[in-house]
Protein backbone atom coordinates (compact mmCIF):
# COMPACT_ATOMS: atom_id res chain seq x y z
CA UNK A 1 0.00 0.00 0.00
CA UNK A 2 1.25 2.98 -0.78
CA UNK A 3 2.58 5.99 1.74
CA UNK A 4 -0.37 8.99 1.45
CA UNK A 5 -1.65 11.81 3.62
CA UNK A 6 -4.26 9.98 4.02
CA UNK A 7 -5.61 6.85 3.14
CA UNK A 8 -9.64 5.63 3.23
CA UNK A 9 -10.91 2.22 3.12
CA UNK A 10 -14.13 1.83 0.50
CA UNK A 11 -16.16 -0.35 2.01
CA UNK A 12 -19.44 0.69 3.75
CA UNK A 13 -19.34 0.05 8.03
CA UNK A 14 -20.06 -2.54 9.80
CA UNK A 15 -23.97 -3.36 11.09
CA UNK A 16 -23.34 -1.68 14.24
CA UNK A 17 -23.01 1.82 12.57
CA UNK A 18 -26.32 0.46 10.45
CA UNK A 19 -27.72 0.38 13.38
CA UNK A 20 -26.25 3.76 14.92
CA UNK A 21 -27.84 5.66 11.52
CA UNK A 22 -31.34 3.56 11.86
CA UNK A 23 -31.93 4.83 15.74
CA UNK A 24 -30.95 8.39 14.34
CA UNK A 25 -33.17 8.70 12.28
CA UNK A 26 -36.40 6.92 14.79
CA UNK A 27 -34.89 9.86 17.45
CA UNK A 28 -35.45 12.39 14.54
CA UNK A 29 -38.82 11.35 13.67
CA UNK A 30 -39.90 11.14 17.35
CA UNK A 31 -38.10 14.43 17.96
CA UNK A 32 -40.06 16.02 15.19
CA UNK A 33 -43.37 14.70 15.80
CA UNK A 34 -43.46 15.63 19.66
CA UNK A 35 -42.62 19.03 18.94
CA UNK A 36 -39.15 19.00 20.27
CA UNK A 37 -36.24 20.70 18.58
CA UNK A 38 -35.19 18.60 15.74
CA UNK A 39 -31.40 16.93 15.67
CA UNK A 40 -31.50 17.41 12.33
CA UNK A 41 -33.20 19.45 9.03
CA UNK A 42 -32.67 15.74 6.92
CA UNK A 43 -34.62 12.62 7.36
CA UNK A 44 -32.02 10.54 6.17
CA UNK A 45 -28.34 11.30 8.11
CA UNK A 46 -25.79 11.21 6.09
CA UNK A 47 -22.28 10.42 7.02
CA UNK A 48 -21.41 14.04 8.09
CA UNK A 49 -23.79 13.36 11.24
CA UNK A 50 -22.28 10.66 12.12
CA UNK A 51 -18.64 12.09 13.67
CA UNK A 52 -16.80 9.58 15.98
CA UNK A 53 -14.51 10.62 18.31
CA UNK A 54 -11.38 10.13 16.68
CA UNK A 55 -9.55 7.19 18.13
CA UNK A 56 -5.72 7.15 19.47
CA UNK A 57 -3.36 4.21 20.13
CA UNK A 58 -0.14 3.56 20.97
CA UNK A 59 2.53 0.64 21.53
CA UNK A 60 5.43 0.88 23.60
CA UNK A 61 8.21 -1.74 24.35
CA UNK A 62 9.25 -0.53 27.42
CA UNK A 63 12.90 -2.24 27.71
CA UNK A 64 13.63 -4.64 30.66
CA UNK A 65 16.93 -2.58 31.04
CA UNK A 66 19.40 -5.35 29.77
CA UNK A 67 19.95 -7.95 26.41
CA UNK A 68 19.83 -11.46 27.48
CA UNK A 69 22.02 -12.37 24.45
CA UNK A 70 24.82 -12.79 26.18
CA UNK A 71 22.55 -15.05 28.89
CA UNK A 72 21.69 -16.86 26.34
CA UNK A 73 24.57 -17.68 24.20
CA UNK A 74 26.62 -19.23 27.21
CA UNK A 75 27.86 -22.69 26.41
CA UNK A 76 28.25 -24.16 29.86
CA UNK A 77 25.69 -23.55 32.12
CA UNK A 78 28.32 -22.84 35.08
CA UNK A 79 28.96 -19.48 33.38
CA UNK A 80 25.11 -18.77 33.61
CA UNK A 81 25.44 -16.85 37.18
CA UNK A 82 27.98 -14.74 36.29
CA UNK A 83 26.15 -13.41 33.62
CA UNK A 84 22.78 -13.25 35.46
CA UNK A 85 24.55 -10.90 37.73
CA UNK A 86 25.57 -8.94 34.88
CA UNK A 87 21.96 -8.61 33.50
CA UNK A 88 20.78 -7.68 36.87
CA UNK A 89 23.38 -5.24 37.50
CA UNK A 90 22.54 -3.33 34.07
CA UNK A 91 18.98 -3.38 34.76
CA UNK A 92 19.43 -1.94 37.85
CA UNK A 93 21.41 0.51 36.33
CA UNK A 94 19.01 1.45 33.53
CA UNK A 95 16.51 2.92 36.12
CA UNK A 96 12.94 2.12 35.50
CA UNK A 97 11.29 4.39 38.06
CA UNK A 98 13.21 7.14 35.89
CA UNK A 99 12.28 6.19 32.64
CA UNK A 100 8.58 4.86 33.49
CA UNK A 101 8.49 8.98 34.34
CA UNK A 102 9.49 10.14 31.51
CA UNK A 103 7.11 7.31 29.32
CA UNK A 104 4.60 8.73 31.75
CA UNK A 105 4.77 11.98 30.05
CA UNK A 106 5.14 10.87 26.40
CA UNK A 107 1.57 9.05 27.62
CA UNK A 108 0.50 12.08 28.85
CA UNK A 109 1.23 14.18 26.13
CA UNK A 110 -1.11 11.99 23.67
CA UNK A 111 -3.30 10.49 26.03
CA UNK A 112 -4.39 7.34 23.87
CA UNK A 113 -7.75 5.36 24.51
CA UNK A 114 -5.42 2.13 24.45
CA UNK A 115 -1.76 1.02 25.26
CA UNK A 116 -0.19 -2.10 24.08
CA UNK A 117 3.08 -2.81 26.32
CA UNK A 118 5.60 -4.98 25.70
CA UNK A 119 8.59 -5.84 28.54
CA UNK A 120 6.46 -5.20 31.80
CA UNK A 121 8.47 -7.15 34.25
CA UNK A 122 8.57 -8.25 37.69
CA UNK A 123 12.01 -9.01 39.39
CA UNK A 124 12.01 -11.17 42.40
CA UNK A 125 15.15 -12.56 44.28
CA UNK A 126 15.53 -15.10 47.41
CA UNK A 127 18.24 -15.32 49.26
CA UNK A 128 19.75 -17.92 49.68
CA UNK A 129 18.84 -19.36 46.44
CA UNK A 130 17.76 -22.87 45.61
CA UNK A 131 17.09 -22.51 41.89
CA UNK A 132 19.90 -25.08 40.96
CA UNK A 133 17.90 -27.93 42.55
CA UNK A 134 14.39 -26.72 42.10
CA UNK A 135 13.15 -25.79 38.92
CA UNK A 136 9.93 -24.08 39.94
CA UNK A 137 10.34 -20.44 40.29
CA UNK A 138 9.99 -19.37 44.20
CA UNK A 139 11.52 -16.18 44.25
CA UNK A 140 8.78 -13.52 45.92
CA UNK A 141 10.73 -10.70 47.49
CA UNK A 142 9.73 -7.80 44.69
CA UNK A 143 12.78 -5.86 43.71
CA UNK A 144 11.17 -3.95 40.77
CA UNK A 145 7.50 -4.41 39.51
CA UNK A 146 7.33 -2.69 36.16
CA UNK A 147 3.94 -2.31 35.91
CA UNK A 148 2.86 -0.87 39.11
CA UNK A 149 5.76 1.86 38.68
CA UNK A 150 4.58 2.79 35.46
CA UNK A 151 0.76 2.80 36.91
CA UNK A 152 1.74 5.07 39.76
CA UNK A 153 3.88 7.44 36.91
CA UNK A 154 0.94 7.40 35.23
CA UNK A 155 -1.10 8.69 37.96
CA UNK A 156 1.85 11.11 39.23
CA UNK A 157 0.88 12.73 36.11
CA UNK A 158 -2.74 13.08 36.19
CA UNK A 159 -3.76 10.40 34.06
CA UNK A 160 -6.41 7.49 34.45
CA UNK A 161 -5.70 3.81 33.26
CA UNK A 162 -6.66 0.84 34.17
CA UNK A 163 -5.33 -2.45 33.04
CA UNK A 164 -7.21 -3.80 30.44
CA UNK A 165 -5.55 -7.33 30.36
CA UNK A 166 -2.19 -8.88 30.56
CA UNK A 167 -0.38 -12.48 29.57
CA UNK A 168 2.41 -14.27 31.57
CA UNK A 169 5.35 -14.87 28.96
CA UNK A 170 8.64 -16.28 30.20
CA UNK A 171 8.64 -17.04 34.03
CA UNK A 172 12.39 -17.60 34.71
CA UNK A 173 14.87 -18.29 37.76
CA UNK A 174 18.24 -18.72 37.80
CA UNK A 175 21.16 -18.19 40.07
CA UNK A 176 23.05 -15.13 40.58
CA UNK A 177 26.47 -14.73 42.30
CA UNK A 178 26.37 -12.25 45.50
CA UNK A 179 29.59 -11.75 47.81
CA UNK A 180 27.86 -14.06 50.19
CA UNK A 181 27.25 -16.80 47.90
CA UNK A 182 24.54 -17.95 45.34
CA UNK A 183 21.02 -15.97 45.27
CA UNK A 184 18.09 -16.47 42.96
CA UNK A 185 17.02 -14.18 40.43
CA UNK A 186 13.20 -14.18 39.00
CA UNK A 187 12.51 -12.54 35.93
CA UNK A 188 8.81 -12.88 34.72
CA UNK A 189 7.47 -10.86 31.64
CA UNK A 190 4.31 -9.61 30.45
CA UNK A 191 2.16 -7.94 27.88
CA UNK A 192 -0.37 -5.90 29.20
CA UNK A 193 -3.26 -3.19 27.32
CA UNK A 194 -3.76 -0.65 29.30
CA UNK A 195 -7.17 1.04 28.38
CA UNK A 196 -8.00 4.95 29.62
CA UNK A 197 -10.84 5.16 32.07
CA UNK A 198 -13.54 6.17 29.82
CA UNK A 199 -12.98 2.78 27.64
CA UNK A 200 -15.43 0.06 28.27
CA UNK A 201 -13.36 -3.27 27.88
CA UNK A 202 -14.83 -6.51 27.79
CA UNK A 203 -14.06 -10.05 26.38
CA UNK A 204 -10.57 -10.08 27.55
CA UNK A 205 -8.59 -13.12 26.46
CA UNK A 206 -5.04 -14.29 26.90
CA UNK A 207 -2.81 -16.87 25.03
CA UNK A 208 1.19 -18.40 25.12
CA UNK A 209 2.06 -19.01 21.48
CA UNK A 210 2.32 -22.70 20.73
CA UNK A 211 5.85 -22.35 18.81
CA UNK A 212 8.68 -20.96 21.18
CA UNK A 213 12.71 -20.94 21.59
CA UNK A 214 14.14 -23.45 23.40
CA UNK A 215 18.07 -22.84 25.13
CA UNK A 216 18.88 -26.62 25.58
CA UNK A 217 21.94 -25.63 27.38
CA UNK A 218 19.66 -23.76 30.22
CA UNK A 219 17.01 -25.69 29.21
CA UNK A 220 15.37 -23.23 29.22
CA UNK A 221 12.09 -22.48 26.91
CA UNK A 222 11.65 -18.92 26.40
CA UNK A 223 7.56 -18.34 26.15
CA UNK A 224 5.85 -15.53 23.70
CA UNK A 225 2.00 -14.47 23.99
CA UNK A 226 -0.38 -11.95 23.12
CA UNK A 227 -3.85 -10.44 24.64
CA UNK A 228 -6.76 -9.06 23.69
CA UNK A 229 -9.70 -7.21 24.40
CA UNK A 230 -12.65 -5.56 22.99
CA UNK A 231 -12.58 -1.68 23.67
CA UNK A 232 -15.35 0.55 22.88
CA UNK A 233 -14.75 4.19 21.77
CA UNK A 234 -17.49 6.48 20.81
CA UNK A 235 -20.25 3.57 20.47
CA UNK A 236 -17.85 1.69 18.34
CA UNK A 237 -16.16 -1.81 18.97
CA UNK A 238 -12.60 -3.08 18.34
CA UNK A 239 -11.10 -6.19 19.21
CA UNK A 240 -7.66 -4.80 20.24
CA UNK A 241 -4.56 -7.11 19.97
CA UNK A 242 -0.91 -6.69 21.99
CA UNK A 243 1.95 -9.30 21.47
CA UNK A 244 5.68 -9.32 21.36
CA UNK A 245 7.14 -12.10 19.07
CA UNK A 246 10.21 -14.11 19.41
CA UNK A 247 13.37 -11.86 19.16
CA UNK A 248 16.09 -13.96 18.94
CA UNK A 249 15.26 -16.50 15.79
CA UNK A 250 12.72 -16.36 13.06
CA UNK A 251 12.35 -20.24 13.32
CA UNK A 252 10.38 -19.49 15.91
CA UNK A 253 8.54 -15.81 15.40
CA UNK A 254 7.60 -17.00 11.61
CA UNK A 255 4.98 -19.52 13.10
CA UNK A 256 4.09 -17.48 16.26
CA UNK A 257 2.70 -14.93 13.48
CA UNK A 258 0.86 -17.66 11.35
CA UNK A 259 -0.14 -18.85 14.63
CA UNK A 260 -1.82 -15.23 15.45
CA UNK A 261 -2.83 -14.79 12.02
CA UNK A 262 -5.04 -18.13 12.48
CA UNK A 263 -6.61 -17.13 15.62
CA UNK A 264 -7.83 -13.82 14.37
CA UNK A 265 -8.87 -15.03 11.25
CA UNK A 266 -12.56 -15.83 12.12
CA UNK A 267 -12.65 -12.01 14.02
CA UNK A 268 -15.47 -9.53 12.35
CA UNK A 269 -15.27 -6.68 14.34
CA UNK A 270 -12.61 -3.72 13.20
CA UNK A 271 -9.01 -5.60 14.92
CA UNK A 272 -6.66 -3.32 15.96
CA UNK A 273 -2.71 -4.91 15.77
CA UNK A 274 -0.20 -3.91 18.50
CA UNK A 275 3.22 -5.07 19.25
CA UNK A 276 7.05 -5.22 18.96
CA UNK A 277 7.17 -7.96 16.03
CA UNK A 278 10.35 -8.06 15.74
CA UNK A 279 9.92 -8.14 11.76
CA UNK A 280 11.50 -5.36 9.76
CA UNK A 281 9.42 -3.47 7.69
CA UNK A 282 8.58 -4.23 4.94
CA UNK A 283 10.56 -6.97 4.12
CA UNK A 284 11.17 -9.47 7.02
CA UNK A 285 9.09 -12.30 6.68
CA UNK A 286 6.48 -12.35 9.30
CA UNK A 287 5.52 -8.59 8.63
CA UNK A 288 4.95 -9.74 4.85
CA UNK A 289 2.69 -12.48 6.41
CA UNK A 290 0.32 -10.04 8.57
CA UNK A 291 0.37 -8.13 4.95
CA UNK A 292 -0.72 -11.42 2.98
CA UNK A 293 -3.57 -11.87 6.21
CA UNK A 294 -4.86 -8.65 4.84
CA UNK A 295 -3.67 -6.30 8.15
CA UNK A 296 -2.66 -2.87 7.16
CA UNK A 297 0.63 -1.29 8.35
CA UNK A 298 -0.71 2.55 9.28
CA UNK A 299 2.73 3.97 9.10
CA UNK A 300 2.20 4.00 5.54
CA UNK A 301 -0.85 6.25 5.89
CA UNK A 302 0.12 9.45 7.39
CA UNK A 303 3.84 9.73 8.47
CA UNK A 304 6.62 11.72 8.84
CA UNK A 305 10.15 10.37 9.17
CA UNK A 306 11.42 6.73 8.64
CA UNK A 307 9.27 4.93 11.88
CA UNK A 308 12.55 3.58 12.81
CA UNK A 309 12.07 2.22 16.14
CA UNK A 310 14.90 0.01 17.44
CA UNK A 311 18.10 0.02 18.55
CA UNK A 312 19.63 2.20 21.34
CA UNK A 313 22.87 0.80 22.62
CA UNK A 314 22.17 -2.11 25.33
CA UNK A 315 22.74 1.03 28.56
CA UNK A 316 20.17 3.02 27.07
CA UNK A 317 23.28 5.96 27.46
CA UNK A 318 24.24 6.58 23.59
CA UNK A 319 24.15 10.10 22.93
CA UNK A 320 22.00 10.32 19.62
CA UNK A 321 19.23 7.93 18.42
CA UNK A 322 20.84 4.87 16.88
CA UNK A 323 17.55 3.27 15.82
CA UNK A 324 17.87 1.87 12.15
CA UNK A 325 14.68 -0.71 11.65
CA UNK A 326 10.90 -0.23 11.92
CA UNK A 327 9.79 -3.16 14.20
CA UNK A 328 7.16 -1.96 16.46
CA UNK A 329 4.24 -1.45 14.42
CA UNK A 330 0.12 -0.59 14.50
CA UNK A 331 -2.41 -2.88 11.73
CA UNK A 332 -5.38 -2.43 11.08
CA UNK A 333 -8.09 -4.95 9.48
CA UNK A 334 -11.74 -4.68 9.03
CA UNK A 335 -11.70 -1.20 9.26
CA UNK A 336 -14.71 -0.04 7.16
CA UNK A 337 -15.25 3.30 8.05
CA UNK A 338 -13.37 6.09 6.12
CA UNK A 339 -10.46 7.48 8.14
CA UNK A 340 -7.42 9.41 8.54
CA UNK A 341 -4.54 8.38 10.15
CA UNK A 342 -1.48 10.15 11.57
CA UNK A 343 1.54 8.32 13.31
CA UNK A 344 4.75 9.76 15.16
CA UNK A 345 6.88 8.16 16.76
CA UNK A 346 7.63 9.11 20.47
CA UNK A 347 10.88 8.63 22.63
CA UNK A 348 13.25 8.72 20.49
CA UNK A 349 14.28 12.43 20.28
CA UNK A 350 17.42 13.64 22.50
CA UNK A 351 15.27 15.99 24.32
CA UNK A 352 13.58 13.03 25.57
CA UNK A 353 16.55 11.27 27.52
CA UNK A 354 16.40 11.60 31.19
CA UNK A 355 18.76 13.88 32.73
CA UNK A 356 21.37 10.97 33.92
CA UNK A 357 21.65 10.60 30.00
CA UNK A 358 19.13 7.18 29.91
CA UNK A 359 16.81 6.86 26.88
CA UNK A 360 13.22 6.18 28.02
CA UNK A 361 14.10 3.14 26.05
CA UNK A 362 16.04 1.02 23.89
CA UNK A 363 12.64 1.37 21.75
CA UNK A 364 10.26 4.32 20.58
CA UNK A 365 6.31 4.10 21.02
CA UNK A 366 4.31 4.10 18.07
CA UNK A 367 1.23 6.64 17.87
CA UNK A 368 -1.86 6.16 15.46
CA UNK A 369 -4.53 8.85 15.67
CA UNK A 370 -7.20 7.46 13.81
CA UNK A 371 -9.65 10.75 12.66
CA UNK A 372 -12.89 9.11 11.18
CA UNK A 373 -15.15 10.64 8.78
Amino acid sequence: MNMIKKMNFYNKFSKSVSSIKIMLLLFGILFSLSGCERISDTILPDDSTLEAEPLTVMTYNVYVGSSAEPLLAVENPLQAPAEVANMYNNVMASDFPGRAAAIAKSIKTSQPHLIGLQEISLIRRQSPGDSITNRTPDAEEVILDYLQILMDALQAEGLSYEIAGKVENIDVEMPIFTDTGLDDVRLTDYDVILSRSDVMVSRPMSMNYTHKLTIETLALEIERGYIAIDATVSGVTYRVVNTHLEAFVPESRIPQTQELVDVLSQETLPIILLGDFNTPAPDGTAYQILLAAGYVDVWQMDSTGTGNTCCQADDILNPMSEHTKRIDQIFVRNLELPISVMTYTIGDKPSDRLPSGLWPSDHAGVVAHFTFE
